[in-house]
């Protein structure tokens, strides 16, 4: 059913691999970077290499972890995608026109307010003017839905182009996206399948919930999509509290996303 997986790097990618059963025949594992630029590189690059024209992918399955943006989902909980939505900030939208103009046949803008009790909340940071949508594969998520009955749950998913580590606007995000989750990869990757007859979906692992303020770990991030591990161990120790809720939702998911993964590719 499914013939490559996505993941990325690092210890997501190390708790999907501990999920392969070896002696079985598996999907082809492939390593991605962290963020929605770094991953849209790395796909251009990769479709450009002999191994994607010769064995171009024809189901592919997206795993990981993400946040939650809703009470409803808590550590530990997974999800299957049935959309993906992007936000497209107010000073991005000249830059994102061309793009835009390419994907209108599967994408859907509409408007998005960010209001708090009749107030904008810090326009020049969260003012965004469209949300745009990007489609799962309908037939493979359902054969995922199936075979994760009563295991997992079906959500919207927001891609943000940052880190998002405060409570506080992971709960405005949800109420004003409607989204139940967060992450930084997955509606880039859908957008770039979206030419191409490529069936694609998407689970993953709630690793962090919507109450408690997270380390804020986007100096630690490379523009090459990757984490430094000093600058990322400098950051944790300054803020330790909302270290502590990083590195305990993250175990707790980790485990999860390997057994279901062992799960979906055990027969």
């Amino acid at each position: 059913m499914i013939d490559t997986i996505l993941v990325v790097q690092g210890p997501e990618l190390k708790s999907v691999k501990r999920g392969l059963t070896p002696e079985l025949s598996q999907p082809k594992l492939l390593s991605l970077p962290i963020g929605a630029a770094s991953v849209t590189r790395y796909l251009n690059n990769w479709q450009k290499r002999q191994d994607f024209s010769s064995h171009q992918p024809s189901t592919i399955l997206v795993m990981g972890l993400c946040g939650s943006l809703s009470s409803q989902y808590q550590p530990g909980d997974v999800v299957i995608y049935n959309e993906c939505v992007e936000y497209i900030e107010e000073g991005r939208r000249k830059k994102e026109e061309g793009r835009r103009k390419k994907w209108m046949g599967t994408q859907t803008p509409i408007n998005c307010k960010h209001h708090v009790d009749g107030r904008v909340l810090n326009p020049k940071e969260k003012d965004y003017s469209q949300l745009l949508r990007q489609k799962c594969d309908s037939v493979l998520t359902a054969k995922l839905q199936i075979h994760l009955k009563g295991k997992a749950s079906l959500v919207t998913g927001l891609t943000s182009d940052r880190f998002i580590y405060k409570a506080a606007e992971k709960q405005l995000l949800g109420k004003n996206t409607d989204a139940e989750v967060v992450d930084m990869e997955g509606f880039a990757i859908l957008n770039f399948f979206a030419h191409l007859p490529v069936s694609v979906a998407m689970v993953r692992v709630v690793s962090d919930d919507c109450y408690h303020d997270l380390p804020n770990i986007s100096s630690a991030l490379t523009l090459s999509g990757s984490l430094q591990p000093f600058a990322l161990a400098n950051t944790m120790f300054r803020q330790p509290l909302p270290a502590f809720q990083l590195i305990r939702g993250s175990i707790q998911g980790l485990k999860v996303l390997q057994e279901v993964t062992s799960c979906l590719f055990s027969d």
